[in-house]
């Protein structure tokens, strides 16, 4: 029942009656007992509850923004300080060479010819090579490098094409007087890259040796028994350069040289270290991640024949072992049956590789995981200095200087340079 004077409304026992005199006044009566409200002022209230809560919320967020800036700007002043101070302690062994523009870290010792060239693997540099570079120098001139980004060289900001690759180094060992002929070895993923060199400049490759070499077709095969790893590195490309800018990498240690047991002596794990945390090594790591992924596709051609180049394949025993395979994902709590097909996959793409050439060996390194030349290095340069015979020292008339262009070179560029002879012991693989 509504009264026309008071506007009265009952609900149950509670009565709520609007005065006509003063409307924004509400009188509530429950029973007996009753009280006024001030509509007016409750509104004028709570318009300025809601206003204070409002800005209370908006300068907490002034203030939490404000925070978090600080801390990326403290982040990344702490990195840039912290990478002089890393290059400063760790200053590059070799030179640095301009290419394009672009200045690229060249690492040489010993002398003689062939030049052998070591291509390090994916996010990796020169001192991956630390414990064999030296003794395979004491019977011919070998030198490692670093790719844009890595190691001690230069950044180019953007994903590198394999073919590309390979074109950098060709310029790199023109710029710096490094003559043909070349035994190029390339471990893991550099075996993709060596291999993109002798197609472009075969009259120049005297061998190739692949290192645990990365198969073109690999993430192709590997994909549907190890998606999880191919999303983790989706997830690396997202994140591993912003975290790297903040030095927020540097802070958790993911990029440290000693995370996991190494044999490299601790001075070198400390250089390996201090380069590995730059920026522009997650920028490169990334970009070499984001070509990488490009192998996913099932239109990927397989690895091009070397026909009759001196091929030699070396393969880690322990990622092909099934027995050792097997107890190693029981250790760690992997699936048994999936690192089963993982490591028959990878002896089929080893065994694959290895048939290349025509004229070509196959060694599987006992006890010895992915990085062969750290694991097992006596053996692998035993392997590597049994493959390559020396150039005859009557040819050494023939070898260009860093400032003209000899006959070798000549013949190089014709496309007609001689492949001088490597050792007999190579195996022909039919």
């Amino acid at each position: 029942m509504v009264d026309m004077a008071t506007a009265k409304t009952t609900i149950g026992a509670v009565r709520m009656i609007y005065g006509r005199e003063n409307p924004y006044r509400l009188r509530i009566y429950c029973g007996d007992v009753g009280f006024v409200v001030d509509m007016q002022k409750l509104s004028n209230n709570l318009l300025g509850i809601m206003i204070f809560a409002f800005l209370h919320r908006f300068h907490f967020f002034l203030f939490s923004f404000g925070i978090v800036c600080f801390v990326l700007l403290a982040g990344a002043v702490y990195q840039f300080q912290k990478t002089a101070a890393d290059l400063t302690a760790f200053p590059p062994p070799g030179r640095m060479i301009s290419v394009n523009g672009v200045n690229l870290h060249l690492f040489c010792v010993g002398s003689g010819f062939p030049t052998l060239i070591l291509e390090a693997g994916l996010g990796e540099n020169t001192l991956s090579w630390y414990p064999v570079q030296s003794k395979l120098a004491q019977n011919m001139r070998v030198c490692s490098y670093d790719r844009p980004g890595l190691g001690w060289s230069d950044l180019i900001n953007a994903p590198i094409q394999v073919e590309d690759v390979a074109k950098n180094l060709h310029t790199l060992l023109n710029n710096a007087g490094i003559s043909p002929p070349y035994v190029l070895v390339g471990h893991s993923r550099g075996g993709i890259y060596v291999r993109a060199f002798y197609r472009q400049f075969p009259a120049e490759t005297q061998g190739i040796v692949l290192v645990d070499s990365t198969h073109e077709q690999g993430p192709m095969h590997q994909y549907p028994h190890a998606a999880w790893d191919y999303w983790k590195q989706a997830m690396q490309i997202a994140i591993a350069e912003p975290l790297s800018r903040v030095g927020l990498v540097r802070l958790m240690g993911v990029a440290d040289a000693d995370r996991r047991p190494s044999p490299l002596p601790a001075e070198v794990l400390a250089a390996k270290t201090a380069v590995q945390n730059r920026t522009d090594t997650a920028r490169a790591v990334v970009n070499e991640i984001t070509v990488m992924r490009q192998g996913l596709t099932a239109t990927t051609p397989p690895p091009t024949s070397l026909g009759n180049l001196p091929l030699l394949v070396l393969t880690a025993g322990n990622l092909v072992d099934q027995s050792l395979v097997e107890r190693e994902a029981e250790k760690s709590g992997k699936n048994i049956e999936t690192e089963k097909v993982l490591a028959r996959i990878q002896q089929t793409e080893q065994d694959d590789l290895a048939r290349l050439s025509n004229n070509s060996r196959h060694i599987i390194i006992k006890n010895s995981g992915h990085f062969i030349m750290q694991d097992r290095a006596e053996e692998f340069v035993s392997a590597v200095s049994e493959f390559v015979n020396p150039i005859d020292p009557k040819l050494e008339d023939e070898r260009p200087t860093n400032h003209s262009t000899g006959p070798a070179q000549k013949a190089a560029q014709s496309g007609e340079f001689k492949r001088y002879a490597l050792a007999e012991s190579i195996h022909t693989r039919k």
